[in-house]
C-alpha cells in the first residue's frame, strides 16, 4: 500500500539520496574503464528499472524483494512509473550531454534541493499558488533554492580547484578548465533558480527528470554566455 504521509516522504528522500550511488557506479567506470563505459552501464540499470516497471504495471506481478521500497512511493504512482526511474533517466541525460561538474551540480540540486521542498512544503508550506498548480509551496521553493545555492556553491567551487578525486583521472574529458573568479556566484545562481523554479512550475512532469535535464542546461549556456566554453 502507498501512503502520503510526513513519515513516508522523510523515508521516500533517504532512498532518493541513496540513489546518488548511480553517480559513484558511474564514476567507478569512468575511471576503471571509460567513460562509455560508464553511461552503458548506467543506461542498463535504466532498462532493469523499465523492465520492472514493466512487470509491475501492465503485467501486475508484485516481485516481493521490492514491496517494501514501493511502499515508499506516492499515490499517483501506484499506477504510474516510480520517480527512480525518472531520476536515473535525469541522472544519465545530464552526465551524458553536459560537462561532468555541471552535471553534477544538476544532479545535487534535483536530490537535496527537492528534498528540502518537499519537506519544509509538507510541514510548513501554505502559500500554493493556482498558477503552478496548487500543488507546491512558495516556502518549500524558496527553502529548496537556499539548498540550492549552498550545494552549488560548495560543488562547483571545490570542481574549480580540481579537489574531486575523480578530476584527474577524467580529465581527458571537456570540463571546466578556467578559474571561475567572479564568474561562479552567476553560475550557481543561475542553475538555482533554475532547479527551483522548475519544481515549483512543473508539476505534470516528475521533477526527477526535469530539474537536473534543465538546471544542467541552464549552467551549461551560462558557461557559453560567460566565455568559458
Amino acid at each position: 500500500m502507498v501512503v502520503d504521509s510526513f513519515g513516508k516522504e522523510i523515508g521516500r528522500k533517504l532512498i532518493h539520496v541513496l540513489a546518488l550511488g548511480w553517480v559513484a557506479v558511474y564514476f567507478f567506470f569512468v575511471v576503471q574503464v571509460s567513460e562509455r563505459a560508464g553511461l552503458l552501464v548506467l543506461a542498463g540499470m535504466l532498462a532493469v528499472l523499465i523492465i520492472l516497471e514493466y512487470v509491475r504495471l501492465q503485467l501486475k506481478v508484485e516481485i516481493p524483494l521490492l514491496r517494501h521500497l514501493y511502499n515508499f512511493r506516492r499515490g499517483r504512482e501506484a499506477d504510474s512509473p516510480g520517480a527512480e526511474l525518472f531520476f536515473l533517466l535525469g541522472v544519465l541525460v545530464s552526465l551524458a550531454v553536459f560537462d561532468t561538474e555541471i552535471a553534477v551540480a544538476a544532479i545535487l540540486m534535483a536530490v537535496f534541493g527537492d528534498l528540502t521542498a518537499a519537506l519544509v512544503g509538507m510541514r510548513w508550506g501554505r502559500w500554493k499558488p493556482s498558477v503552478f498548480g496548487g500543488k507546491k509551496s512558495v516556502e518549500g521553493s524558496l527553502a529548496a533554492l537556499g539548498v540550492n545555492l549552498g550545494v552549488g556553491y560548495l560543488f562547483l567551487r571545490a570542481a574549480d580547484h580540481g579537489t574531486l578525486w575523480w578530476q584527474a583521472a577524467i580529465s581527458g574529458r571537456a570540463g571546466i578548465e578556467s578559474a571561475f573568479g567572479h564568474t561562479l556566484w552567476p553560475l550557481v545562481l543561475v542553475m538555482a533558480v533554475s532547479a527551483s523554479a522548475v519544481e515549483l512550475a512543473i508539476s505534470k512532469i516528475d521533477d526527477n527528470l526535469t530539474i537536473p535535464v534543465i538546471a544542467g542546461l541552464a549552467g551549461q549556456l551560462t558557461l557559453i554566455v560567460l566565455g568559458l566554453k
